[in-house]
């Protein structure tokens, strides 16, 4: 598997880049997970809307969604020049009225996800859970053949989530917070605390994203690094990392 940074902003993005998505590729499978604020533009780099097989969204604030509604459009398009011949499958919860926005006429069609669903898109298989945060939020593991990817989207520190993600080889995690800002922010990690839900779940490597605006992202690895003793990285612009 590879995973593509196409935006790495919490809130808002700084100026030329994007909020929250990743395009995850398997070799079978292009899937497009959040789409917030500048992302389509940095998708489009890599691929086009057509060769898109599916949409995760994690939760529905903005900086996760904002791109959204083009997207539809995009796949509109796509399939009224018969570039596209399917509708593009969208999975989000079902706990905001957004939901209902996912299935656009015959263009696109929204499926729900819950903790208790486990989905089997042609070998990937994908899981959710619940995470802390003031809009309903589910983290996602993704395992296609012996590797593991876990995306948290937005979340609070909370020790039982480490079995969620006990040996991922990439836990891509929001790290909102410097480690001496705790409780700033409810429902969004601190460097300290992301570094140390890493080192407890034995992860491979630990991709810190979701940034703030204010300090220095560089000081959000080095206070990382104090806690976990894998690999950290922070997430880059168009970056690929494999999996």
């Amino acid at each position: 598997m590879k995973l593509t940074v196409l935006g790495r902003w919490g809130a808002y993005p700084k100026a030329g880049e994007a909020t929250s998505g990743y395009l995850l590729d398997t070799g079978n499978h292009k899937i497009l997970l959040d789409c917030g604020s500048g992302v389509l533009a940095n998708l489009f780099k890599h691929i086009s809307s057509e060769k898109l097989d599916a949409v995760f969204i994690t939760h529905f604030h903005y900086d996760h969604i904002a791109d959204l509604g083009c997207l539809l459009y995009a796949t509109r398009i796509a399939m009224g020049f018969k570039r596209r011949s399917s509708p593009l499958s969208i999975y989000a919860n079902n706990q905001s009225s957004l939901f209902s926005k996912l299935t656009y006429q015959d263009y696109t069609k929204g499926f729900e996800i819950n903790p208790n669903i486990i989905l089997d898109l042609d070998g990937l298989k994908v899981s959710f859970r619940q995470t802390i945060h003031d809009e309903y939020n589910l983290a996602m593991k993704f395992k296609y053949g012996n590797k593991v990817l876990v995306y948290t989207g937005d979340m609070g520190f909370e020790s039982d989530f480490y079995n969620f993600c006990t040996g991922a080889d990439l836990l891509v995690c929001e790290t909102s917070l410097f480690e001496d800002e705790e409780g700033l922010f409810k429902g969004h990690m601190t460097s300290r605390q992301t570094a140390r839900l890493a080192q407890e779940a034995n992860v491979k490597t630990l991709l810190l994203t979701h940034f703030p605006h204010i300090g220095s992202i560089f000081d959000l690895a080095t206070e990382a690094s104090k806690y976990f003793n894998g690999n950290i990285e922070l997430a880059e612009i168009n970056k690929t990392y494999e999996i």
